[in-house]
C-alpha cells in the first residue's frame, strides 16, 4: 500500500480541498432566512459535507499509510475526529433550510439552533487539531512545510473563533472571517496533498505463513 497510499491520501486531500472550495464559495448571502431559503443552501452546504467526508478519509489513509511518531499518529486522530465531527454538524447545517418558515414567523427552529450549537461547539475541536497537526507534521517534515503551514493555521484559527464571535458575541465584522477560513483551509489541503515529503510509508504486511 505504499506508493499507491501515497497517492490515493494525497488525492483526497486535493480534491476534498477543491469541493470545500467551491461549496464554501456557493454561499448565499443576507439574513438567515434570506440565505435558507436561498436556492444554492442545498447544493452548496452538500458540497462542503462531501468535501469534509472526502477529507476524514484522507485523513484515514494518511494515518494508515505513514509511519509517524507517536504524537504526530495522536493528532491525525483527533484531526480525523474532529473532521468527522465536522461532517455531522455539515449535515445538519444543510438540512437547517426546513426551519426557514418558523425562522420567518418567530417560532421555535430546533434544527437551525442545534446547528448554531453544534458549530459553536465543533468549530474550536476542529481548529486545535488541525492546527496541532500541521505544526507537528511540518517540524517533523511529515506533512506540508513551513511555506504552506501558515494558510492553515490562519485558516483553522479562523474557522474556531469565528462561531464564538458572530453566534455568542454577535460582533458585526466577524463573518469576513468564514471566507477567510474557507479559502485558506481549502488552499492548505490541496497544497499539502502535493507538497513533497519525507514521511516513511509503512511497510507492506508480511506475507501470510502457508
Amino acid at each position: 500500500m505504499s506508493v499507491n497510499g501515497s497517492r490515493i491520501w494525497r488525492g483526497l486531500f486535493v480534491v476534498g480541498g477543491v469541493l470545500y472550495l467551491w461549496g464554501s464559495s456557493q454561499h448565499p448571502r443576507g439574513t438567515m432566512a434570506e440565505m435558507m431559503a436561498a436556492p444554492a443552501w442545498v447544493p452548496g452546504h452538500t458540497t462542503v459535507f462531501v468535501a469534509l467526508l472526502v477529507l476524514t478519509l484522507g485523513l484515514v489513509l494518511l494515518r494508515r499509510t505513514v509511519r509517524a511518531s507517536a504524537s504526530m499518529d495522536r493528532w491525525l486522530l483527533y484531526s480525523i475526529v474532529a473532521t468527522a465531527l465536522e461532517a455531522v454538524e455539515m449535515g445538519v447545517h444543510t438540512v437547517a433550510y426546513v426551519d426557514v418558515e418558523a425562522l420567518t414567523l418567530g417560532h421555535s427552529t430546533p434544527v437551525l439552533t442545534s446547528h448554531l450549537w453544534l458549530a459553536t461547539l465543533v468549530y474550536p475541536l476542529f481548529a486545535v487539531s488541525l492546527i496541532g497537526l500541521i505544526r507537528l507534521g511540518q517540524r517533523q517534515g511529515l506533512l506540508g512545510s513551513p511555506w504552506i503551514s501558515w494558510i492553515g493555521m490562519l485558516g483553522a484559527a479562523a474557522h474556531g473563533i469565528v462561531m464564538w464571535l458572530v453566534y455568542i458575541f454577535e460582533i458585526f465584522w466577524a463573518p469576513i472571517l468564514f471566507p477567510v477560513a474557507a479559502v485558506s483551509l481549502s488552499l492548505w489541503f490541496m497544497l499539502a496533498g502535493v507538497w513533497p515529503s519525507s514521511m516513511r510509508d509503512k511497510p507492506n504486511p508480511p506475507p501470510a505463513a502457508i
